[in-house]
């Protein structure tokens, strides 16, 4: 049986032994579809996505919801919140129904005392994680969302090496991500395909012209 730290880039570089350990470290959770998974100024532990789909949302100042990203099986988040940063904003909400796995921050840094390697992978995936919300907040920076969702779909072309993309958000969820509507994100498929730069294949599958 594949253990739930087995499923994270972060942790699969530990040896057996080593991953036995944190898995022990763990408690395990499931979220029917829609229930929260964890809401603002709650105790924010590491939390892993065992299986399942997960949305994480920020509320915004001005009372807005925006999505940040969706957590797919592997995937996981909190490295900021086990280092003291208060979660004043971010509420996580199962979209499909999962199993999540759950660390304490104190026993996550007692791993990190333990483990080197483990604060150097750490750092790397931060590093990642901070160059995310850096591409999401350059699409939010144009103030066309047909170039929001143009710039989005050649980010995606590049990243997977081929014209022919897949999404990997449904349409509502590209467009909180992207900052509007689903209505406008429909349009401006509509648009885009119109001026012959992108070609509609399917339901989620589109080739860039």
């Amino acid at each position: 049986m594949m253990l739930c730290v087995q499923l994270v880039p972060l942790f699969q570089d530990l040896s057996l032994d080593e991953q036995a350990k944190l898995e022990a470290l763990l408690t395990h959770h499931h979220f029917h579809k829609g229930e929260t998974v964890l809401a603002p100024n709650q105790p924010a532990p590491l939390i892993i996505l065992e299986k399942g789909e997960v949305k994480v949302m920020q509320y915004l100042k001005n009372g807005a919801e925006r999505l940040q990203k969706v957590l797919k099986s592997g995937d996981y988040i909190g490295e900021n919140w086990l280092f003291g940063q208060e979660n004043e904003s971010i509420f996580l909400e199962a979209s499909k129904d999962s199993e999540l796995c759950f660390m304490r921050a104190a026993d996550f840094k007692q791993l990190l005392i333990q483990l080197p390697s483990l604060s150097y992978q750490l750092l790397k995936y931060t590093v990642e994680h901070a160059n995310e919300l850096i591409v999401r907040d350059s699409y939010l920076s144009l103030s066309r969302t047909e170039d929001r969702l143009y710039s989005y779909l050649s980010d995606l072309a590049l990243a997977e090496g081929s014209d022919t993309i897949t999404l990997p958000l449904a349409l509502k969820d590209l467009a909180a991500y992207l900052g509007t509507t689903p209505e406008t994100i429909s349009r401006m498929f509509a648009k885009l395909i119109k001026k012959e730069q992108v070609k509609k294949l399917d339901a989620s599958r589109y080739q860039l012209l």
